[in-house]
């Protein structure tokens, strides 16, 4: 074949062929960059959401199919009546005994299936505890019995100077 024939040679064409891979690779590259920025922050910065903070004035536990929600003790000093204040739910699907241990004393209240039970409100069940030895602004041991689980926490001591705790306080 002739060059009058309309063909390119083979050199100009070889040389158009390698224009256009090194187009795409640098449009592959440029697209890898634009990424690498819009992700980069998401690489050097902290993910607040991995860090989940209770926003409460109590703590949160499980024990087996029971959750524990906000639990606080309430008292006016050191060795005066606590009363738990806190939500069990249950989780399960057959009613669960729970036994709440302090160092002053336990006692065992009943969570229906699939219910919750609050403790320590004026329409929920009272959990007092006589001669508990911790003070407002301390943490202390309470236990939480089920037939199969334990769990300790340490949940904080309040008095009633707080509005929301105000009633609640023996």
């Amino acid at each position: 074949m002739s060059a009058d024939a309309g063909f390119a040679p083979r050199t100009a064409r070889r040389g158009a062929t390698h224009a256009r891979t090194r187009r795409r690779v640098a449009a592959a590259l440029v697209g890898v960059a634009v990424l690498g920025l819009l992700t980069g922050c998401d690489l050097l910065a902290p993910q607040e959401t991995k860090y989940i903070q209770e926003t409460a004035d109590g703590v949160n536990g499980d024990v087996g199919p029971i959750f524990i929600g906000n639990a606080v003790l309430l008292t006016a000093q050191a060795s005066s009546p606590a009363s738990l204040v806190a939500t069990l739910v249950n989780q399960g699907t057959s009613d669960e005994e729970v036994r709440i241990v302090t160092s002053a004393g336990s006692e065992t209240v009943t969570v229906k299936a699939s219910k919750s039970l609050q403790l320590g409100t004026p329409s929920g069940q009272k959990v007092t505890f006589d001669g508990l030895d911790a003070k407002p602004g301390a943490l202390a041991p309470v236990t939480f019995q089920t037939s199969t689980m334990t769990e300790t926490l340490y949940v904080p001591v309040l008095d009633g100077s707080l509005p929301q705790y105000r009633d609640l306080a023996p």
